[in-house]
This record gives structure tokens, C-alpha cells and sequence, in this order.
């Protein structure tokens, strides 16, 4: 059974997940997946007043999602329209993921690392940012946004320069000794293909992340860069703002307050999930964060030709 290291915790599978890192040998593991298997309350009816949430449309790269806890609360069921469905234990330390025959591992390891890792890190109380991030200078830079805003994208530009990449699309938060850590994910980015071939051309080999999904997997190791060894300090936060035909673009602008709060408590990972105590346990760490990282909006150029513009004009930013 491989253990591989994820965002701060060892994950032990029963089956080989492709693109991930080795735990350490002796770890303890933190969280288990089972593959092709469902938990003994896996057929149990909705628990009174058990359904948590269910989407009316589809997000970027998803289908609609419903999620509800089933009768004795021992577990949440994450269904899918395309049958995959994950049931994951309450205190987040076990997962189950089933998918029809229509499916593929791949495609279920497309939800695994992505909202249902985020959900797993919350209810584990760690906080977890819908984000990309990379290491500059020895700290790490997080990019925040709506689905389509260019976290990804913006992440793998920076790549190319050969900054290391803590993690795309989920980033897991711990304080500590008064820092905030951020932890390193898998060793690839997952990108619209426009984006692809604006970075990289149009010759370049880039797969699907899985068969029939649209986006495609930028793999860090096969274009110079690579994914962080190691946790690393958070040392700001970028508020992607939407794309502008301004001249001025790209720009740096500052976020603060109550308002730059709210903009975090929006892009928390799986927070249409949480309980009351979830949610009290978000706002707070929330707030430490950004008592301790500034946080900026910067508005991207339309045109993805100045994607090296915004580089530095991040850099910039950041080192100031």
C-alpha cells in the first residue's frame, strides 16, 4: 500500500496514484483511501436534515457535486453526475472512492486531489485556499481568484522562470511558532489548454489530465521547474483580479481590512461544506493570516502575451 506526502499529511492508497511523492518510510499516515471500496455505511438512507449541499450548475471543470451526510452521521457520501462518488469519514481520516466502468482512476484522481483533498484538509481543521502557489525568495506566493482568473496559469509562468511550485488548486495553511506554512502538493499544474499554448507553444506534448477532461496536466519536471521539497512560509497573497485591456495592466494594488477578509473567506476550500465550528475555526484562522501576510490584488492583461510582464510585476511587488 503506497504512503505518498500531500499537502502536509501521509496519505496511504491501495492503489498506485500517479504524480504524487513518496512519504517518508516509517511515516504514520494520516489519512486512507480505499479504491473500489465503500465504507459498511455506505447504504445507509440521508441522515434527518442530511443533505449539506447540491450544485444547480457545473463549475469549470466539474460535474454538479451533491453532498450529504448519510443516517448515524458517520461519514459524508460526495456524489457526482458522472457516477463517481467518495464517501469520507468524519473526522476526515478515512476516504472511500468508487467509479463506474465508464470511469477511470485518473478521473477519479482528478476529484481526489482536488475538492475532496480540500474537504478532507477541512475537516481535519486545516485551512485550505482554492489556490496555486509558487516559492519566491524562500517564501511562498499564493494566487487566489474566480475559476477562470489564471491561478494556474500564473503559477506556471512563474515555473518557467524556474521557481519551485508548492501546490495548484488546493493549499493547505497551518500556523506555527506565529508563521504561516504552507505545504507542497503533486508535481503538476492543470491548465486550460489557451493557457498551455500561450506558455509553452503548440508543439508541446501536454496530456489531458484524464480522458475527456478538459484541461491538461503541466508536468513541473519535464519544463525545468519542480515542486517544492519542503513546507515553506506564506509570504503574501494575490488577489487575481479579472483580466484587463487597460494598458496599465498588469498592476498591483493593495487589499485590505474587512474587505481583504471576505475576499479569503471566498476562496477557502470546500466552504459550502462546513458546520458552524468550521466555520468559527475558518474566520479565525483567516484573520491570522492576514495579520501576518500582506495581501494584494493585481490585475492581469488580457493579452496572454504579457504573462512575463506580470511575472515582474509580481516579483516586484513581492520583494518590496
Amino acid at each position: 500500500m503506497p504512503d505518498y506526502a500531500l499537502c502536509g499529511l501521509t496519505v496511504r492508497t491501495d492503489g498506485a496514484l500517479s504524480g504524487l511523492r513518496a512519504a517518508a518510510i516509517g511515516s504514520v499516515p494520516d489519512v486512507e483511501v480505499h479504491l473500489q471500496r465503500v465504507p459498511l455505511w455506505a447504504n445507509e438512507p440521508l441522515a434527518e436534515d442530511g443533505l449539506v449541499y447540491r450544485a444547480d450548475t457545473r463549475d469549470e471543470d466539474a460535474p454538479v457535486l451533491e453532498a450529504a451526510w448519510l443516517r448515524g452521521r458517520d461519514g459524508v457520501r460526495l456524489s457526482y453526475d458522472d457516477g463517481t462518488t467518495f464517501y469520507v469519514r468524519a473526522d476526515g481520516r478515512e476516504v472511500w472512492a468508487v467509479w463506474p466502468t465508464t470511469m477511470t482512476l485518473a478521473d477519479t484522481t482528478v476529484y481526489l486531489l482536488g475538492p475532496v483533498l480540500g474537504y478532507v484538509l477541512r475537516r481535519l481543521g486545516v485551512l485550505s485556499l482554492h489556490a496555486s502557489a509558487v516559492v519566491i525568495d524562500r517564501q511562498v506566493i499564493a494566487f487566489c481568484g474566480a475559476p477562470g482568473a489564471g491561478k494556474s496559469t500564473t503559477a506556471a509562468a512563474f515555473a518557467l522562470r524556474g521557481h519551485a511550485v508548492m501546490t495548484d488548486d488546493v493549499l493547505a495553511l497551518r500556523l506555527t511558532g506565529g508563521l504561516v506554512i504552507a505545504s507542497p502538493a503533486y508535481a503538476h499544474l492543470r491548465l486550460w489548454p489557451e493557457s498551455a499554448h500561450a506558455l509553452v507553444g503548440d508543439d508541446a506534448r501536454l496530456t489531458a489530465l484524464a480522458p475527456g477532461w478538459p484541461k491538461l496536466a503541466f508536468p513541473l519536471d519535464e519544463f525545468g521547474a519542480g515542486l517544492s521539497g519542503e513546507p515553506v512560509p506564506l509570504g503574501g497573497i494575490f488577489l487575481l483580479m479579472p483580466r484587463s485591456t487597460d494598458e496599465r495592466a498588469p498592476y498591483v494594488g493593495p487589499a485590505r481590512g474587512a474587505e481583504a477578509l471576505l475576499d479569503l473567506v471566498s476562496e477557502t476550500s470546500a466552504n459550502y461544506l462546513l458546520d458552524g465550528d468550521m466555520r468559527a475555526a475558518e474566520l479565525t484562522m483567516i484573520a491570522r493570516v492576514t495579520e501576518r501576510v500582506p495581501l494584494r490584488r493585481v490585475t492581469p492583461h488580457a493579452d496572454m502575451a504579457r504573462l512575463s510582464t506580470l511575472v515582474d510585476v509580481v516579483l516586484g511587488a513581492s520583494r518590496a
